[in-house]
């Protein structure tokens, strides 16, 4: 229990509410408020990575009074400190035999000496939730050694299913867990078809709901960061840039040295191998993805779940003569981490790379513990300011903000958008949620949850941008989506880059084909033809690529334009 209270008051201290965090909240409102899960009132879009972590709030949202952004940040750090306590519990049982040995912590030290782990604690996001599944996988597969009942392994399934709906990335854990607990029981063939089929229920359930209520496969920030894309060199800098700082090969080697030592020990038995190396192997699947995909724009975030899996079998380790002096170097490793000489910036060599969301947010709210949406909202002046004055204004408006966030100029609002008085770009989506009302419109700018967006090729020189950063809508596109059709010239606006043909060649593209298509599956009232056809044309929306130039864009889906 003492590493977890640590741990508990190491992330109270660092808590804090990222905008990213902020995002889930709008959609958490929307739910309550009766309008679905979306971001904006009649527009289906999935704005969230994490189905769980979503519904959870919802939840929490319903029978907890106060401010929504502050539930988030306690649940997060209830489960993480819980997540934590029950992957303890999970070692220790597995280290039983003989009775009453002593333990030593060892591999849990490393959660406590990365300041990461404890700013993810909270956050507003789902990595304490991520957290606690891994550990409750860990907690089921070590009790699966003494054997289980047919009904309780089924039940066991169904939790190790859960990850893709925690995080998609997390079906990969899900399928190394699976064939774990497999290994271990060795049940007959009806038996594994039970079990796969016991995991793989909710997720198929959830994606047939996915895929005919959005119209796609995957959540909208997947498409946008291409998921499937490969860019090793900077997925190998992210991995750098966070056990570099830390000096995180230390542990890794001394555990891989323990490891290697158990395996010599137990190998008149293989099978006792199968629970300790799952986690590892799980660790080393994840690593290699996060590494092929390119890593993240957050410092360390997605390697955080392959740190903790990796820590599993050691987070305790029984009192030996080989072990004993492991323990002791992590110990004193874990006080050069967290000591006073210890540099402030723990990865500023490579903020080309990633970026320490607390460092940012801090400087951002001028607050160390933005742990409420008020804190948010507060250090948006011009967002409210633009926001009033759209809804003041004398009709529907898409209001364009300048760099302080004020407004420069207001356009005539596409009337698709009615009931919506403004629609408001939201370069920070979190707050802007927050600051815009629920039966207003936002316009996101990334591609993160925006239906063209997403779907458009990466921006030139898109190598030297962050994940998640490279789909930028073009002011063309933004317009062609969010301007009265009745407006035909520019001139008065004055949009730099977006001129009368390319505009007419965006709308026209917008028109036709798929791309009409494509707005239809999120615009449409959702009928049970609807739903249908979302279904049935999911895997093909999915990959849908839409060419930024606009000409390229109208030539593709409509084909010549008439002379």
């Amino acid at each position: 229990m003492v590493p977890t209270i640590v741990l508990g008051v190491l992330g109270w201290r660092h808590r804090a509410l990222a905008d990213d965090g902020v995002i889930f909240l709008r959609t958490v409102r929307q739910i309550l408020a009766g309008n679905g899960p979306v971001l904006n009132v009649d527009e289906r879009v999935e704005a969230n990575t994490s189905t769980l972590w979503q519904w959870l709030l919802v939840l929490l949202g319903a029978i907890t009074p106060g401010d929504l952004g502050f539930v988030a940040v306690m649940a997060g750090l209830v489960l993480t400190t819980a997540g934590v306590a029950v992957a303890l519990d999970a070692t220790r049982r597995l280290y039983t035999e003989p009775a009453g040995r002593l333990l030593l912590p060892a591999g849990v030290l490393v959660p406590l000496a990365v300041p990461v782990f404890w700013d993810y604690a909270t956050a507003g996001l789902d990595t304490g939730l991520g957290t606690f599944w891994l550990a409750g996988c860990w907690w089921l597969l070590v009790r699966s050694r003494g054997g289980t009942s047919a009904g309780r392994a089924c039940a066991d399934s169904v939790w190790y299913g859960l990850g893709v709906l925690v995080r998609p990335d997390l079906a990969l854990v899900t399928g190394v867990f699976l064939v774990g607990a497999l290994l271990v029981a060795r049940p007959g063939r009806g038996a594994c078809v039970a079990r796969i089929a016991a995991a793989s229920a909710l997720p198929i359930a959830y994606e047939v709901f996915r895929a005919g209520y959005y119209g796609l496969l995957v959540p909208m920030p997947a498409l946008t960061k291409e998921a499937g894309t490969s860019d090793p060199g900077r997925g190998m800098r992210y991995l750098w840039d966070f056990t570099a700082p830390y000096v995180l090969y230390v542990p890794a080697l001394l555990f891989l040295a323990v490891l290697a030592a158990w395996s010599i020990r137990s190998r008149t038995d293989r099978r006792k191998l199968v629970v300790p190396l799952t986690p590892i192997v799980s660790a080393l699947v994840v690593t290699v993805y996060v590494i092929n995909l390119g890593g993240d724009y957050m410092h360390a975030r997605m390697l955080l779940p392959a740190m903790f899996l990796a820590l599993m079998p050691g987070l305790l380790l029984p009192a030996t003569r080989w072990t004993s002096p492991a323990a002791a170097i992590v110990g004193v490793w874990a006080v050069a981490c967290v000591g006073p000489w210890h540099p402030a910036a723990y990865h500023g060599h490579d903020a080309s790379t990633t970026a320490r969301i607390r460092d940012s947010d801090i400087r951002i709210t001028g607050t160390s513990n933005a742990d409420h949406t008020r804190d948010w909202v507060l250090t948006f002046p011009g967002l409210r300011e633009s926001t009033a004055a759209g809804l003041a204004a004398n009709r529907p408006v898409l209001v364009r903000l300048g760099p302080d966030g004020r407004p420069t100029t207001m356009l005539p609002l596409n009337p698709d958008h009615a009931p919506a008085r403004v629609s408001i770009p939201g370069g920070f989506l979190g707050v802007t949620g927050q600051v815009v009302p629920l039966d207003q419109y936002i316009v996101e700018v990334w591609g993160l949850a925006n239906s063209v967006g997403a779907h458009l090729e990466y921006t030139p020189g898109w190598q030297h941008k962050w994940p998640g950063h490279r789909k930028l809508i073009d002011d063309v596109w933004l317009l062609a989506l969010e301007l009265d059709p009745a407006m035909h010239e520019l001139s008065a606006p004055g949009v730099p880059g977006v001129t009368p043909e390319n505009l007419a060649a965006a709308r026209h593209a917008l028109s036709c084909g798929d791309l009409k298509e494509l707005l239809d599956s999120t615009r449409a009232p959702l009928s049970p033809s609807r739903f249908l056809r979302n279904l049935a044309g999911s895997h093909h929306r999915t990959t849908l690529r839409i060419p930024r130039d606009p000409v390229a864009a109208e030539h593709k889906f409509c084909g010549d334009r008439p002379k």
